[in-house]
This record gives structure tokens, sequence and C-alpha cells, in this order.
């Protein structure tokens, strides 16, 4: 049996409140206060400040992805790049106020500057001129599980040759007014902020990038509660096919029948290990699963363990992402590439 593609990876960067290193990432999640993001501390340099909130807690996070790989990201040819963001309230708020100056002044009073971003996708495209993408620049939308999707979805690229690197992760923002008044329980105000990974591929040559650990993702569709416990156990199977389980389990889960029927379904996984709950909101973004990805890959040597990070929403959606850390005996040896020159790219590898 083949399990889903397993991706390396070389490249961490994390942007949340109270965040700003990876390896705080498995920290608390505060309430944002205002002013927890400094543009100028995070993206010094001209042609920021007009950008919406989403767009630079992405970059942010993106930036601080491609210093920690630094040359193997830059590197590989631009057309070898290639990013792949989840999302689910990125330009929510952005969104309805460009539906209410419409209806009540008309377009002509639309910004300029934030017009561009009439689409969730038009985030996820802003990096392609800031790091030289000129692969698929591609965005993910599913509650709850849109991060983990980005992730898979990198992977089955990375693992078809589409791509030799990838930008993979979440951003949100805070939901819009309407979506918070309407159900003004349903969202998690610390949801907040940008997740990303620089992802190749498993069997490539490592050149001479730090090796942060390795990731691979499965997904199914839930049709109801009853059916979990079948899902949920098709999905294990074939992530672990090949090695030891995971020694813990992160279980990001809101409180719908859903989320209720994973939390019920875990402790047969765990195999002795631990589980951490983290309670999420049944209308909230994406982010929280890949930060705990972030968290895990980012603990220092010698603390890793094997991780699943498990996110449900109540919709039916289900994906499982597997966190192997590099030191981790559960990893697979790989082969390791010495550049015989400095103009050895990721892009020429066989």
């Amino acid at each position: 049996m083949s399990g889903p593609a397993r991706m390396r990876v070389t490249g961490l960067g994390m942007i949340a409140p109270g965040v700003d290193r990876p390896d705080r990432a498995l920290g608390p999640r505060p309430v944002p206060a205002p002013g927890w993001f400094r543009v100028a501390d995070a993206l010094p340099g001209r042609g920021y400040r007009r950008l919406p909130a989403g767009c630079l807690y992405l970059l942010a996070a993106a930036r601080a992805a491609a210093i920690d790989t630094g040359a193997s990201f830059t590197g590989t040819p631009a057309d070898r790049r290639a990013a792949m963001v989840g999302t689910n309230n990125a330009g929510a708020a952005l969104i309805e106020e460009f539906d209410r100056t419409i209806i009540d002044l008309g377009a002509a009073e639309l910004s300029p500057a934030h017009v561009p971003y009439m689409a969730m996708s038009m985030f996820a495209a802003r990096l392609a001129p800031e790091h030289r993408l000129r692969g698929f620049d591609l965005t993910t939308n599913s509650p709850a599980v849109a991060g983990l999707d980005a992730l898979q979805s990198a992977a089955r690229a990375l693992a078809a040759g589409r791509a030799s690197v990838v930008l993979a992760g979440a951003v949100e923002e805070p939901p819009s007014p309407a979506q918070r008044s309407s159900t003004p329980t349903a969202f998690a105000p610390a949801d907040i902020g940008a997740a990303i990974l620089v992802c190749e591929p498993e069997d490539a040559p490592v050149d001479g990038a730090t090796v942060h650990g390795y990731c691979a993702t499965h997904s199914a569709f839930v049709p109801g509660p009853d059916h979990v416990r079948t899902v949920l156990a098709a999905l294990w199977r074939e992530l672990v096919h090949d090695g030891p389980p995971p020694r813990h389990i992160d279980a990001v889960l809101d409180d719908s029948a859903i989320g209720a029927a994973v939390a019920a379904g875990l402790p047969e996984h765990a195999r002795g290990g631990g589980i951490t709950a983290v309670p999420a909101a049944s209308g909230g973004g994406c982010l929280t699963p890949v930060r705990r990805v972030v968290g895990r890959l980012a603990a220092p040597d010698g603390r890793g363990e094997r991780t699943a990070v498990v996110a449900a929403s109540a919709h039916g959606h289900l994906s499982v992402t597997l966190v192997t850390p590099a030191g981790d005996p559960g990893r697979r040896p790989l082969p390791v590439h010495t550049p015989t020159t400095s103009t050895t790219t990721k892009g020429h590898r066989p």
C-alpha cells in the first residue's frame, strides 16, 4: 500500500498574536491586542503599508520562512517555485466593506489600493511578485481544514514534479462584522495570522538546507457522525502504513457532532500516547492546525516527537497531518547530496 505523498520541510515562518517565531507556535493563543503586528518590523521596506492585513501577515510569514531556508530557496529557478495557501476569512471584512461602499456610494468610491483583493485568492497571489514564483499560486478554501488541505495539495504537486519548492500554509483575518453579528460565538478571535512551510520533495537531494522534518496529509469528507470512526480509521491506516504510529495527537476540534465523534474515535489511535485537545470555533479559520504543524516541526532537537494533527469541521471535512521531526527514529533514511559547485539548484535535480 502506498500512502499519501510526504514532503520535506526546510523553512518555517509563523506570525500571530503573541507569536513571532516558529518555536513559539505551540504557546497560548491570546486575543490579539491593538498594534500586535508592526509592519515596519515584519516587512521593512516600501510598498507594504496599504496592503490588507491578511496579505501583510502572509508576506511576513513567507519572508521569515524563506530566510529560514536561505539559499536553498533563492537558488531554485523561479519557474520551479510555487505557493499553496489555505484561508477562510482572509479579506472577509474587506469584501463586506466593498459591498457597503458600492451600495451606499457607488463603485467609483472603492479604494484603488484594495480593489485587487476582491477575491480571497488574491491574498496568496501577492506571494508571486514578492518571491518570484512563476509556478502555480493557488488557494484552498474549506472550513477548518483549508490549511491542512494546502499542505496535502503541495505534497501532491511536489510528488508529481510540478514544482521543486512550494510555500504552503494558511492565513486568516478576523471575520467580517456581519459574520460576527449573525453568529457571535462561532468565531475564534485568536485564529489570526499566518503560518508558512517551505516544502520540497521528500526524496530530493539535500542541498545544505536545515531539514526541520517531514509531513504528509490525508483528507476525507464525512457524511455524518456515524461515519467518523470508519473514515478516521482508513485515514490513519494509510498515513502510518510504513512506520510507527504517532506518539502524540493534536486534535483541533469544535463542539459540533462531527467534532465530538472525532474526539471519541481518537483514543484508539493514540496507542498509549497523549492527546492535546485544542478547542476550535465552528465558524473559525484554518490557521490553528497549521500552527500546530509548525510548532511540532520547530521543536528543539531531542524534544520532537512524531505527531498527528487532526482537524475537522461541523460540515464534515476531516484532515490528518502526520508530522515527523528530522531527528525522529520513525523517519525513513533519505539520500544526502553535497553540491560540488555553488551553482547547483533544486530545479536541476534528477
